[in-house]
Parts: structure tokens; sequence; C-alpha cells
């Protein structure tokens, strides 16, 4: 094709995001009968105009121009007959609301059918030959290859920013936000362009933008607290458009098939278009207060996780190559009877979820994500331990969790210190030579919690704390209040220890069991694997990249740190034990300052749930209980600055001689 006539599609295709913009600002703002009516006749008249053309191109010597412009007067005659048969009903039957949701309907359906058939002509305008065998082999691929190709993704971008030009008087800043961000992922779509380049740049451009609009969203509702209704089942609809988005970029990028991405962005544009067609109603409804409501914070939190999962495994993808990285996820095909069929989709499943939610990239973004609320949270923080604390916290988290096992040791698992996360499993085979290792490693870590309290394991050497302690994941501690199962295990009733010591004693179990598993397999006297898979290292993918992530999105039922309050981290229960005989506890400067306080704000601030604070206090004058790891909300909290840590600095300033 000629430059010129290149120039003169694109020229059309400006043209076309023109008028579809005008169809949806002048159906939106349709207000009688006659409004409707030439919204009907304008959108049917642009979907028969383009039949003709995409006869012509499809089936090359079937019609001439003249017969294919015939074909679209005739569909353009056709398809304004049924609005005219609307409009007769709507004048004789005198209605408004019921055409008016008609023709909402009509004009999204009518926006998108238009766009897919200008994609379509202009693929086969611009594709000849290689197109037009597509369409006649694969008919359905070519579709879904045209809605992912830029003749359609730079329109439908083009119509957003025009909209939201024309609608933002209408609409608050953090609509604009919202609606803004979700053009510019339309736009910066790596299927868009055929070129390794644009390819590449827009991943990496997409994943920013999409981390960065998460972080906005968490310090957004953290600092309003509501939103209205209607805008938070957009805000829901917008993630599960933007989950299947990097799903279908994860699987073109695999097998080059465009379904699931093509599939995506229709529906993220039918969200859109439910906003931007009805006016104001984005904005309306009653006020969502998103703490008190459970199932919406859950599923805000459970396609957050889709979204940044399918995202992160992109990232692996561009990074490592499509073929090393699936290699390395141990994936095994499909064989033998159907209970083969199952046990292998299980397994194939687990290994997948938990090599994505376990790889450098992964993490990387999550840190990026979850540090910045962290990084929120010190601007705000008034105890200097504690500030101090979560720049110890974000600091280990990037080292000990990213940068020692994903970039400078080549084997993380022939380090115990490294392999052996969270004292939950190894990184590999468990083998007798780890045994003095993993020995001084607890050893150490039991010596630093008895001196410091666990804090030094669960406030700054976990990866937990990073994902717990950020401005909006450390508000969400209220469900330790409001939910039922969440008051179970974080008031420490009978039911709630049950639980613990239930869950505790199966890791127990399943730890040792699986680690004398992989050590007889290692040493040739049994023979027991998963799908090939160490036993050990199966408890490790399972435990902690899967169900740790479990726990992490249920927090509306379960309450905050989950992997406390249910007993389900070995090393965390382990160190908190050593605690429980140590020096660190929390201490009030006046007991009686604590009898006057009205507000007890410290036993609301523990995001574990220690909610005996203020009686012990009282009491004792202070407070030490295994939960409690140091996270410092309740000395933060205190409004009379009477709370603070005793640990191993205070014990020996205590020793030393006072001086007269």
């Amino acid at each position: 094709m000629y430059f010129t006539e290149y120039i003169i599609l694109l020229i059309l295709m400006l043209s076309m995001a023109g008028a579809m913009s005008f169809l949806i600002i002048y159906a939106r703002k349709s207000a009688n009968i006659l409004h409707m009516l030439l919204t009907y006749v304008f959108a049917s008249m642009m979907t028969g105009m383009l039949l003709g053309p995409l006869i012509y191109l499809a089936f090359p010597g079937s019609i001439s121009i003249a017969e294919g412009a015939e074909i679209s007067l005739v569909s353009m005659t056709a398809l304004v007959i049924p609005a005219l048969v609307v409009f007769m009903e709507d004048v004789f039957q005198q209605r408004t609301e019921i055409s008016k949701t008609f023709i909402h309907a009509y004009v999204a359906f009518s926006v998108i059918l238009d766009e897919v058939l200008m994609s379509l002509i202009f693929n086969l305008l611009t594709g000849s030959q290689v197109y037009l065998q597509l369409l006649h082999s694969n008919p359905v691929e070519f579709v879904w290859t045209a809605i992912s190709s830029y003749w359609f993704v730079f329109p439908m971008s083009l119509e957003m920013l025009l909209t939201i030009s024309i609608m933002k008087g209408e609409l608050s800043s953090h609509v604009k936000v919202i609606l803004l961000v979700q053009a510019a992922l339309m736009f910066i779509m790596p299927t868009a362009i055929n070129a390794s380049s644009w390819e590449l740049v827009t991943i990496y451009l997409s994943g920013s933008l999409m981390t960065a609009f998460f972080v906005y969203m968490f310090e957004y509702l953290y600092r309003k607290q509501t939103m209205k209704v209607h805008l938070g089942s957009y805000v829901l609809l917008l993630l599960a458009a933007y989950g299947l988005m990097m799903a279908g970029v994860f699987f073109w990028i695999i097998d080059g098939n465009h379904a699931v991405i093509a599939i995506a962005m229709v529906i993220d544009m039918l969200v859109y278009l439910a906003a931007a067609l009805n006016s104001g109603w984005i904005s309306s409804g009653k006020s969502l207060y998103w703490i008190s409501s459970k199932m919406w914070s859950f599923l805000f939190l459970l396609l957050i996780f889709a979204a940044e999962f399918f995202m992160g495994a992109v990232f692996d993808l561009a990074y490592y190559g499509p073929n090393a990285y699936m290699m390395s996820t141990g994936i095994i095909p499909f064989s033998g009877s159907f209970i083969s069929y199952v046990g292998i989709a299980i397994f194939d499943f687990f290994t997948f979820v938990t090599h994505v939610s376990l790889s450098p990239w992964f993490l990387i973004m999550m840190g990026i994500e979850m540090g910045s609320l962290v990084v929120f949270k010190i601007q705000t923080t008034r105890e200097l331990e504690t500030r101090i604390r979560l720049v110890l916290m974000l600091t280990a988290y990037a080292i000990y969790s990213i940068f020692l096992p994903s970039f400078l040791i080549r084997d993380p698992s022939s380090i115990p210190f490294i392999g052996w996360t969270m004292g939950i499993g190894s990184g590999g085979a468990f083998s007798l030579v780890f045994i003095v290792p993993i020995i001084l490693t607890y050893l150490i870590s039991g010596v630093l919690s008895f001196l410091f309290g666990s804090r030094q394991l669960c406030s700054t050497f976990c990866t937990a704390p990073v994902m717990y302690q950020g401005t909006f994941y450390d508000s969400m501690k209220k469900f330790n209040a409001s939910s039922g199962a969440a008051k179970v295990l974080t008031r420490q009733t009978r039911k709630g220890e049950v639980v613990y010591r239930a869950v505790s004693l199966s890791v127990y179990a399943t730890l040792f069991l699986s680690a004398a598993a992989s050590l007889l397999d290692s040493t040739g006297y049994l023979n027991f694997y998963f799908y090939g898979t160490d036993p050990s290292y199966m408890v490790y993918l399972f435990l902690f990249g899967f169900l740790w992530y479990a726990v992490f999105i249920t927090m509306p039922f379960l309450g905050s740190y989950g992997c406390i309050n249910t007993g389900y981290c070995h090393w965390g229960n382990f160190n908190r034990f050593i605690s429980r005989f140590g020096l660190f506890r929390l201490k009030v400067r006046d007991p009686m300052q604590c009898v006057s306080c009205k507000t007890k704000d410290c036993a609301s601030a523990c995001p574990v749930g220690n909610y005996g604070q203020p009686g012990k206090f009282i009491q004792t004058g202070e407070y030490k209980d295994s939960r409690c790891v140091g996270i410092g909300d309740c000395v933060d909290a205190c409004p009379y600055e009477n709370i603070f840590y005793y640990d191993i600095r205070h014990w020996v300033k205590e020793k030393l001689p006072k001086k007269h």
C-alpha cells in the first residue's frame, strides 16, 4: 500500500473515531423522542455503510464497487427501519425511560460493531493477501486479530479521550483519573503494532501504569473511605477487564492467540460505554463504605491480585523468554486416564500459580506497589522507632526476598536461610547437609526474638509486613472487629484457639513428613514425588506460593494478619514462642493515664487483634503476648504518647549503675 493511501486510511480512522464520539455524547444527552430517533438513524446508517466495503474486500471478484455501494445503501435503509418502528411505539405509548435504556444498549452495540467492521476492512486493505487468507482459513481468529490491531485499539482509545474531554465538567477528579488510565491502557496495548520494540516497551509501560493506578486506588480508598456505589461496581468491572486483558497478553505471548485479549478489550470498552452513555450514573447512588462491605473488599483484592498475577507472568515472559520461563514452571503434559488428567490438571494449576507468585518480577511489582503504601505510612507515622523499622522492613524485602534469591544467588535452595522461606518449606530437596545451617538459622532468629521480640521477623524480616502494613492494607484491620470469622481468630476465643492449634500442628506435621520423604527420596530409600517434584519443595510452593495469598486476599473475612492468627506460619510460630520468654513487651509510662483514657485507641489500632492491652496496662503497667509482633500502631495511636517498646536496650540500661 502506498504512503498516500495509508494516510487516507488514517484520516478515515480519525473521522470514524470522531463520529463515534459524537454519537456517544449525543446519545448521552438525548432528552426527547426526536433526539432518540436521530440517534437510532445515525447509529444504524454508520453500521450499514460499512457492510458493502467489507463484503467487497472479503470476497474479491464476487461483487463490483457499485454493487458494494448498493449493499451499503440497502443495509443502511434496512437497519433504519427498526429504529422507525421503535420511534412510532415511543410516540404512541409516550415512553422515555425504557427507550433511553434501549438506546444506550443499541449505541454501545453499534459503536463496538462499527469499530470491529472498520478494523476488519482496514486490515484487509493494509494486510492484503495475508489477512485475506486468514479470513478464509480461520475467520474467528481473523476477527480476534483485527480487534487486537491498532485499527481497533487506537480509535477506541481516541473515542475515550474525546468523550472524556467533553464530559470533564461533569466528572470528579477521581473519576477522570480512572477513565484516563482506562484510555491510556487501551492505547498502549502490546498487540496493537506488530513490532518487537513496541511490544516490549508497551508491556513494561502498561504494567507500570497499572501498578501506579493500583497504588492510587489504594491510597484514595484509604483516605476517602467511601465512594458511590455505582463507581464501586464500575471499578470492580474495570479490574476484571484488566485481569482478563493481562491474561490475554500472556496467552498471546505464549502461542500468538488473540482471542482472550480481544474479548478483554471489547469488555473494557463496554464497561466504559456504560459510564459514558449514562449521564451522572457513575457518580450517583448511595455511598459505599467499603470497609464495612466484606464482599466488595474481597472482590477488590481478588481482582487486583488476578491482574497483578498475570502482569507478573507477562513480565517474566518478556524478561526470560516464553519457552525458557514456561519450562521452568514444571508444568507437565496431560496423559493417561481421566483420573490422571484430573491429577495433572490440579498439579499444573498449583505449580503454575506458585511459580508466578514466587517469581522475581511478580515480587518486584508487589514490592513497588505495596512498598509505596508503606512509604506513605512512614510519612504519617509519629514514632521515630516505627519509621526506622518500616525502612528496615522495606530494605529487608528488597535484599532478602528479591535481590539475593533472584539476582545474586544462582541456586537459592543450596542456602537454607534463603531457600527456607518463612520456615514453611525448602527452596529445594531436603538434605542432611542442611541440618546444621538450619539449626543455626533458627538459633540466631530465636536469640533475636528473645532480645527484641518476634518483631525482628514478623515486622521486619518477613515479606508479610510489607503486604500488611501499608496505609490501605493497614486500614483493613477494622475487619478484625466486624467479621465473624475474624472475631473468632483475633479475640483468642476457645474456637479460635482450636483453629490455631489445628492449623499450626497440621503445618508442623506436613513439614516434618515432607522433609522426611524428601530425605528418603534423596538417599534412595523412597520414591515419593509429586509428578517429579520433591515433596518438601511442593509443600513450600503450596503453603507460601498459594495458601499465603489466599489468606491475604480473604482479609475481609479472616481479618488482618491471618498468618499470625491462624497459626499457619511455622517460622513465625517459633519466633513468637521464643518471644514469650524474652525481654520484649509494651510498657506505659503512667498506668493511671490508661484509667482515665476513654477511647482505648491502642486496642482498636492493633492489626493482629490484641484487645486486652488497656486492662493489662492498668493492672501491671505492661503488656506481653506472643501475638504481639511490635507493629507499633498502638504506640502511634495513643493520644497521650504513653506507650513505649521495652527490649534488651532498656533491660541493659536498667542494669547499668545509675549516675548520681
